[in-house]
């Protein structure tokens, strides 16, 4: 491999030794030139520098992989680099082929006709600038988009907890550490070809409907099952027979739900529906988010004021794309086939509005999982009122969300 410039380049790629030498040493002044002696050698070295290439010239006929292959994986690695074919063969059928699939930009036969080349690479390179040029513009109108859509959707969250408020506790609280948790890159990161095909009515509803399925799901699991009294509760007995309950969808599933014989015996005073109600709600998270046959390992340990509630997946630690998928409320345009199945902002609400707390652990040894805190007596108003504060909290975070996005975008 040769390299003389640091500028943009153009990669030719030929077996013969002499037909590199001659190209470079007719071109060089005009252009600089690097070259690869096959295919494999052409696409190792765009692997590391692709950025600092913007046209390859690739003969046709070479051992083991021909030109119009080489082009053919160009054009999905690679789209902005212009490709041309040379071959010494005048083909009609191999000139068809070499657009169709290789996407050439021009065809042309050797012997090479130098000011003919040159004129091709000129052209070549002013193409190339053209599309880099039309992708940056477009990058910079999407990633305003991309702010807006991340912005309308924290927004719609943090009124729906609002809204919230008069029958969950904390409801606020809950948003500010369920977004503190969720994983930034993930949240930022949207599909930008996705959005290009979509216009802002389309976004608009799309948001809109899932806006609304996420208010029904906080109702249906953080309203619904409450039984609005707290009374006692042996949390190990009473989490002991949930899972006993739990236990024939899970063993229908290949789940084992153990109770760890570590788990402290201890009494809360507690919400006992949407006790219930939470314990199921991981068993589902957590399981869907395993390969079966698979377990789930819980653990109670009661503290001065609260008790810790653990519950452990089998495997060594969540992938970045399990752990976004129980964040699917935070993430623009539904990114996630599941949808909200695997939503965790539920589970963050009841645990608030029991008057405790939650964390998503991502990885051992306490983790994969989650924990909740809760509270041996629960409060029967909220621990943190909604305020002037309150709002101005919640709004101060949405501020730093904000240069999130602005950073990850640049």
């Amino acid at each position: 491999m040769n390299d003389p410039s640091t500028e943009k380049k153009i990669l030719y790629v030929d077996d013969e030794p002499q037909a590199l030498k001659y190209f470079q040493r007719l071109f060089e002044d005009q252009f600089p030139i690097v070259t690869a002696e096959s295919v494999d050698a052409a696409l190792e070295y765009l692997k590391e520098n692709a950025a600092d290439v913007s046209v390859v010239v690739t003969d046709q006929r070479m051992p083991k992989k021909s030109g119009v292959q080489l082009m053919e994986q160009l054009r999905f690695r690679y789209p902005n680099i212009v490709r041309i074919l040379l071959t010494a063969y005048s083909e009609l059928e191999l000139a068809i082929q070499s657009v169709n699939e290789g996407g050439a930009f021009r065809y042309l036969k050797k012997p090479l006709d130098e000011d003919e080349m040159i004129g091709t690479l000129l052209r070549a390179q002013e193409f190339h600038a053209v599309v880099d040029e039309r992708d940056r513009l477009l990058h910079e109108k999407l990633s305003v988009l991309h702010r807006l859509v991340v912005m309308d959707r924290i927004r719609g969250l943090a009124t729906a907890a609002t809204a919230l408020e008069g029958r969950v506790c904390n409801a606020w609280q809950a948003l500010v550490a369920y977004m503190e948790q969720s994983p930034v890159q993930q949240r930022l990161k949207i599909q930008m070809e996705e959005i290009s095909r979509l216009n802002m009515t389309a976004v608009a509803r799309r948001e809109a409907e899932l806006m609304v399925r996420t208010v029904e799901m906080l109702r249906a699991d953080c309203i619904d099952p409450a039984t609005n009294n707290a009374v006692a509760v042996s949390v190990r007995e009473s989490l002991g027979d949930i899972l006993k309950q739990q236990a024939a969808q899970a063993t229908e599933d290949a789940i084992d739900l153990v109770l760890s014989e570590d788990s402290t015996e201890c009494e809360i005073q507690t919400d006992t529906g949407l006790f219930r109600h939470m314990v199921g709600l991981i068993v589902r998270r957590i399981a869907d988010l395993q390969e079966h046959p698979a377990k789930i390992e819980w653990n109670v340990q009661s503290g001065e004021e609260q008790v810790t509630i653990t519950a452990k997946a089998s495997f060594d630690s969540l992938e970045s794309s399990q752990l976004a998928s129980l964040f699917a409320a935070s993430i623009p345009l539904q990114k996630w086939p599941i949808g909200l199945d695997m939503d965790l902002l539920s589970l963050f609400m009841i645990a608030h509005h029991l008057g405790g707390s939650m964390r998503v652990l991502a990885t051992g040894p306490e983790g994969p999982g989650v924990s909740v805190e809760l509270p041996l007596v629960m409060p029967t108003t909220p621990v943190q009122p909604v305020d002037a504060e309150s709002f101005n909290k919640v709004y101060e975070s949405l501020a730093v969300w904000g240069q999130e996005i602005l950073e990850f975008d640049g």
